[in-house]
């Protein structure tokens, strides 16, 4: 992998994940952002980001454009050493979902091994009937944390409220023994928060539990749907009612020292030019530490 630790506990590295600095992008399987891949990458590097996330079908037009060696250039040039690659849907299905999410995967892994990505993130089913199976779910992710393994990555399995994988009790049961070896749990405040997970349960968990951590702020208490509450309401940090402070020290007791991720996801931060956007989101998530 690329990615380098940062050389003091004060200085962390940042990813700006491709949500913060996507612009107006489509939700959806065809959305990418439309800034450039490299004109993104230098303004997260500017900003003073370390790290930089894609999107899988921005993945595919930017291969399209630049192939993997053209990639590697950019981020060598802009001083990118931690690469988020997302997301990977439907990995524990076994109906015809499944051969889509399988192409996905795929693609997925085989940018994290010639990229050399920190991280492959997962997520679970938002449908109202999704498999709440913890036994089924934990044997696939084995599986695609092996996989991981061998790309040199590491898959993070990310809990979501209002997903089938909601809270961190049935993430780190999935994860299992792959925690540490080729898996772990992401963990976004967002989904913290709005989980109501104790900071003290974060805190005691083992070293290699946590593959991932993102930051991003709120209000205490959800506004309106889960969805349009997590798509168009977050906030930068330090501007919402999260405890973001306390959030960094419960995930550094647990003995996680990799890269933090910025996610933030609102209408207010696509209405923002580039510049402002990657400047903004660093600026505001670096006083935190």
């Amino acid at each position: 992998m690329i990615y380098t630790p940062a050389p003091h506990s004060d200085q962390p590295v940042l990813i700006a994940c491709f949500w913060t600095i996507g612009g107006r992008y489509v939700f959806g399987d065809a959305d990418h952002s439309p800034w450039d891949f490299r004109l993104r990458a230098e303004a997260a590097a500017r900003a003073g980001y370390r790290g930089i996330g894609i999107k899988h079908a921005d993945l595919k037009l930017t291969l399209s454009r630049y192939g993997y060696d053209g990639i590697r250039s950019i981020l060598k040039d802009n001083g990118l050493t931690a690469l988020e690659l997302e997301a990977l849907f439907d990995w524990f299905h076994t109906d015809e979902r499944r051969a889509k999410s399988d192409i996905v995967r795929r693609d997925l892994l085989e940018a994290a091994e010639k990229l050399g990505a920190h991280h492959v993130k997962v997520a679970g089913d938002y449908t109202p009937n999704a498999p709440r199976e913890i036994g089924p779910m934990h044997d696939a992710f084995q599986v695609l944390a092996g996989q991981a393994r061998a790309a040199g990555s590491v898959v993070t399995l990310e809990p979501i409220a209002f997903s089938n994988i909601p809270n961190l009790a049935a993430g780190l049961a999935i994860v299992g023994e792959a925690a540490g070896n080729g898996g772990g749990v992401m963990l976004d405040t967002w989904h913290v928060t709005r989980a109501r997970t104790p900071m003290a349960e974060i805190a005691r968990l083992p070293k290699g539990a946590i593959a991932g951590a993102e930051l991003d702020d709120g209000t205490a208490e959800p506004v309106g749907d889960p969805f349009s509450d997590t798509l168009d309401r977050r906030r930068l940090c330090g501007e919402g009612e999260f405890d973001l402070r306390g959030f960094i020290a419960a995930v550094r007791a647990a003995g996680y020292d990799g890269p933090w991720g910025v996610e933030i996801i609102s209408e207010e931060q696509r209405s923002r030019t580039l510049e402002e956007a990657a400047k903004r989101s660093f600026q505001t998530t670096r006083a935190q530490f």
